[in-house]
């Protein structure tokens, strides 16, 4: 018996346990299991069920590409591997397998690199470009499927109101393929955002300081309710520069640098029902000020298993450092590349590094206004 004729739940069950990469591979090889790729219910499955393959990625000069790290070599190095993707890209974040782009253009995509497919959203209803926008991907998980949504932040400031800020919140479902606002007396979170969102488990995740007091907390938006909520301070040193990143899909991190020392934070595992603390992981003395400046660090991933971080800082070379437990930080120049963008969108798009877990995740989309 081959496995096309095997019962359909029996085949599923084994293909749920297959990698997305894999499974990729084999897509086409009959109508049957193409069709089986495509259905929702199974790849939720697939998410839940097959091995995870974290891989890191960098987005540099609109270009997203692979980074393999080999660290059982002497000296350590670094990969770079392009990406094939059909536009240029200014910033990106990850959930499930899935990328949220602003593109040049201030157009806003959803891609899936594993399958190699993209969704366009329309975003024209507040006539604002994204570049001024914080932008999350996240979902409500309704155990069957999950339903995925966008989180826009529009912060802006009107000469006409005296400078008075303002920030607009709205929400995209995929499910009806159009914008709506959020009530801003529910969506108020008397804070500034101050690092890039990271998603876990549907939510995302930001650093804020508070608007009052300029205390320094973890905020989170829950896509399921559409709330904000100050999840616990963070009451590291309170000079420096922090950022925020995942941790194998279960925690959160946080690269906490000073002028005398980098420190990496870790919390507990994600659980309603458990307070979420924080757990320092790495200390390492900065004996140079300036030479390892702690404003520059725009990203960073950390490997618990290896105990190395990957972090990428902005200066006149952008680079990429490897950190563990020897004798100090290797360094590698970030790749160049031949068609760099002019000055105004290089600065926007500094080197970010950033884990991706590939999926067979597809969103639904539903029949909203076409992209404008």
């Amino acid at each position: 018996m081959i496995m096309s004729d095997l019962p359909l739940e029996l085949l599923e069950e084994i293909l749920s346990r297959v990698p997305a990469t894999s499974l990729k591979q084999i897509q086409s090889t009959c109508k049957r299991w193409y069709a089986l790729f495509k259905d929702q219910s199974f790849t939720e499955k697939h998410f839940r069920k097959a091995p995870k393959q974290s891989l890191v990625l960098l987005l540099k000069y609109c270009m997203v590409c692979s980074m393999s790290v080999k660290l059982n070599v002497a000296p350590p190095s670094i990969d770079f591997k392009g990406t094939h993707q059909e536009v240029d890209i200014l910033e990106v974040s990850h959930c499930d397998g899935l990328l949220l782009c602003v593109t040049k253009e201030s157009n806003l995509v959803v891609w899936n690199p594993c399958l190699g497919k993209t969704w366009w959203i329309q975003h024209k209803s507040s006539g604002h470009d994204m570049k001024d926008c914080e932008l999350a991907l996240g979902y409500v998980n309704n155990k069957s499927y999950r339903s995925y949504k966008i989180l826009k932040i529009l912060k802006c400031s009107s000469a006409s109101l005296l400078a008075t800020k303002s920030v607009w919140f709205e929400i995209y479902e995929f499910s009806s393929g159009s914008w709506r606002f959020l009530d801003q007396a529910v969506a108020n979170i008397d804070c500034i955002i101050e690092s890039n969102g990271v998603s876990l488990k549907g939510n995302t995740y930001w650093r804020a300081l508070d608007e009052k007091d300029y205390s320094k907390w973890l905020l989170s938006f829950d896509f399921t309710t559409e709330r904000f909520k100050r999840m616990c301070p963070l009451t590291f040193q309170s000079e420096g520069f922090m950022v925020l990143s995942v941790v194998g899909e279960e925690k959160l991190s946080v690269l906490h640098t000073s002028y005398s020392k980098m420190e990496i934070w870790v919390t507990n595992k994600f659980d309603t029902e458990v307070a979420l603390q924080w757990t320092k992981y790495f200390t390492m003395d900065i004996p140079i000020p300036g030479k390892f400046p702690p404003a520059g660090f725009l990203s960073f991933v950390m490997d618990e298993e290896k105990k190395v971080a990957l972090c990428c800082t902005r200066s006149r070379e952008d680079m990429v450092y490897i950190i563990g437990d020897d004798d100090g930080p290797i360094t590698f120049p970030c790749p160049e590349y031949p068609n760099e963008p002019d000055l105004d969108v290089g600065f926007l798009n500094r080197p970010f590094v950033f884990n991706y877990v590939p999926s067979l995740v597809q969103v639904q989309q539903g029949r909203g206004k076409r992209k404008v």
